[in-house]
């Protein structure tokens, strides 16, 4: 499938992978794809305020209740959308489930295994119920090169923000910023109005303590 109308920012020739020909999405990564890993070797290291570690593995995501559903995913830097179908489990799900957790105002950051990238979310947006935790793909299992084995998806943000290969979650009390932002490379994670309209997202908005909000 070739993508028509990319655009390609200043720092495209960063990306270590760009590939805009993949299929169902375009295999982008700012830093080396990392080996490829099954579900079944996997595991995820949630980290809390103050230390308290909690490790889990494919069984342990084979006890929360499973998602399948039609998801946006946005790119603005690039200027392209797609809505495969993924599955996985709800990030708020797992938190609740290992009792990690940060303050009403804390933030949680994501780490890729390519042991450079990083991205983090306020409390509010990772305990959002559209917030997951992607294993599958269009029926199959996520592709090493889409982020797989599991891979972050917040569909009412920028595409960078959902952190592909993650092996890592740590509860902060500040914010962790990013690294698109500490590289400059983006002010701001929302969706602007054409990116909302292409994907058909209503920007989340605060609601009773567990809803989104903007960024």
């Amino acid at each position: 499938m070739k993508r028509e109308g990319i655009n390609y920012p200043k720092f495209k020739d960063q990306f270590a992978l760009m590939d805009f020909e993949a299929e169902p999405l375009p295999a982008l990564s700012l830093y080396p794809v990392p080996e490829a890993c099954d579900l079944s070797d996997w595991t995820l290291t949630l980290t809390g305020l103050v230390g308290e570690r909690r490790t889990i593995g494919r069984e342990d995501l084979r006890k929360l209740p499973r998602v399948r559903e039609k998801s946006p995913l946005v790119c603005q830097i690039f200027n392209w959308s797609e809505e495969p179908e993924v599955e996985g489990v709800r990030l708020v799900d797992l938190l609740k489930v290992t009792g990690i957790d940060a303050s009403d105002d804390g933030y949680f950051a994501f780490y890729s295994a390519d042991g450079f990238y990083f991205e983090g979310l306020p409390r509010a947006i990772a305990r959002d119920p559209r917030t997951l935790l992607v294993f599958g793909l269009d029926g199959k299992p996520l592709p090493t090169e889409f982020g797989g084995p599991l891979r972050l998806w917040v569909p009412f943000l920028q595409g960078y923000k959902s952190v592909k290969w993650v092996n890592t979650i740590r509860a902060f009390r500040k914010d962790p910023v990013g690294i698109k932002r500490l590289l400059g490379q983006s002010r701001t994670s929302t969706l602007g109005a054409v990116g909302q309209d292409r994907a058909g997202v209503i920007v989340a908005r605060p609601n009773n303590g567990e809803a989104s909000v903007e960024i």
